[in-house]
């Protein structure tokens, strides 16, 4: 049953393409807000003595604040499946949020339902719309396009329960129901392509249009995560093109800046569509090749080496590059990997540059 269960957790996590981390900020932050969630909770739980006892109601504030309790305590003692913890916070908000309407909106008088369906669920609807907004802020867009979708789905299914006990007037249910729904699936739809576009956009070099080191590291990341969960090899190349602040300093830099984009696209062609290139700072950059072991990366970079030193770029420029090549070890992080890269790299200028060296 236990084996049973993590495999879920594991199509799961794969399925909504979940990070292992979070940044540090986002982190601090979500802790932040289990605590404070916990603190408006026990105000509300003190306060409801004066304003009228309602037993489920009071139970229900309970369980949330003892769940954002666990979830602050997790979020801060767990340094794994941090992504895993915000999906598991926000379907415990949901459900939450779930009940509660279903609760009050029941306690409601039919009247006050056969009037306006619109005007009893309102309230509850602003916190699902904020709900989808968030998951939106905090997941990479597709993750949260699909968690968005559920929460969608579960709230329309409540709805309908609702709407089918009350019978109210069929104009006006429908009316309602059509009103309620649009404005959630209208900030879906207006938030996933600007979530997408941000994440693009943030996430590419504006002068070689490559993947940025930070989208080269969350890669480097995720490719660290599957070799550990699935034994996929993988190995890395770092390489640096020699002299280039001799090509600055002799054509210019908006030469220097030509030859970094021709190389970019020289280099893209020569690895396969399942390889990444980023570019990792000035003139350095990363290429990640999954399914390859050190032998192979080292074949990989000697072949770029060459096809480098035997090309003319911009204005018939003669460029040459220095390789360092590592591949993934088990328990290997991302600083210990990038570390034997770079010390390969190292080596290679230190070798006399235009060569290839392994860790």
């Amino acid at each position: 049953m236990h084996w049973h269960g993590n495999k879920i957790i594991e199509h799961l996590i794969a399925w909504l393409e979940l990070s292992d981390t979070i940044p540090i900020l986002k982190h601090r932050l979500f802790i932040g807000m289990a605590l404070f969630g916990s603190f408006g909770l026990l105000i509300d739980l003190l306060l409801s003595a004066a304003l009228g006892f309602d037993w489920l109601i009071n139970t229900f504030n309970v369980l949330m604040l003892l769940f954002l309790s666990w979830m602050a305590w997790r979020l801060w003692r767990r340094r794994n499946r941090q992504e895993l913890s915000l999906l598991i916070l926000f379907f415990g908000s949901t459900t939450y949020l779930l009940v509660m309407m279903s609760y009050s909106t029941w306690r409601l008088p039919l009247e006050i339902i056969h009037a306006s369906i619109l005007r009893a669920m309102a309230p509850w609807f602003l916190w699902f719309m904020l709900l989808n907004i968030g998951c939106f802020l905090t997941f990479r867009a597709r993750t949260a396009l699909r968690i968005s979708l559920v929460i969608t789905s579960l709230l329309t299914g409540i709805v309908v329960l609702i709407v089918a006990r009350a019978t109210p007037n069929p104009l006006i249910a429908l009316h309602d129901f059509f009103v309620l729904l649009f404005s959630n699936v209208l900030v879906i739809v207006l938030a996933f392509p600007l979530a997408q576009s941000q994440e693009r956009d943030s996430h590419i070099d504006f002068l070689t249009r490559l993947p940025n080191r930070m989208r080269g590291f969350q890669e480097l990341v995720k490719e660290i995560e599957r070799a550990e969960r699935y034994g996929i090899i993988f190995t890395i190349i770092l390489f640096d093109i020699d002299h280039f602040k001799q090509i600055n300093d002799r054509f210019g830099h908006p030469t220097g800046d030509a030859v970094l984009r021709e190389v970019a696209n020289f280099i893209n062609q020569h690895i396969r569509a399942t390889d990444l290139l980023c570019r990792w700072g000035g003139e350095e950059f990363l290429i990640l090749l999954p399914h390859n072991d050190l032998a192979s990366g080292r074949l990989k970079a000697e072949h770029l080496r060459s096809q480098i030193k035997n090309r003319a770029f911009h204005h018939d420029i003669r460029i040459t590059a220095s390789f360092g090549v590592t591949t993934h070890y088990p328990r290997d992080s991302t600083s210990t990997i990038l570390e034997r890269a770079d010390a390969a790299l190292y080596r290679a200028k230190a070798n006399g540059r235009n060569c290839v060296e392994t860790e």
